[in-house]
């Protein structure tokens, strides 16, 4: 699978706006990534969305990069 990006921007609704983001090779790793940073698991992480690092690098670099 690869190193991706994983983005939960529906994250614990109950808190209104809530971002949640973590770069991991799986989702339940970067879900417990989540955990252990916040010290909680909220009831509703909302949908995910994961995007490959490897792919989206070279995006990354360009916005980035500047000149």
């Amino acid at each position: 699978m690869g190193t991706h990006i994983f983005i939960w921007d529906q994250f614990a609704p109950d808190y209104d706006n809530g971002l949640a983001f973590a770069i991991a090779d799986t989702e339940e790793q970067a879900r417990q990534y989540v955990i252990d940073k916040l010290g909680y698991s909220p009831d509703d992480w909302g949908p995910c969305e994961s995007y490959c690092l490897a792919e989206v690098s070279e995006i990354a670099g360009a916005v980035t990069g500047g000149g």
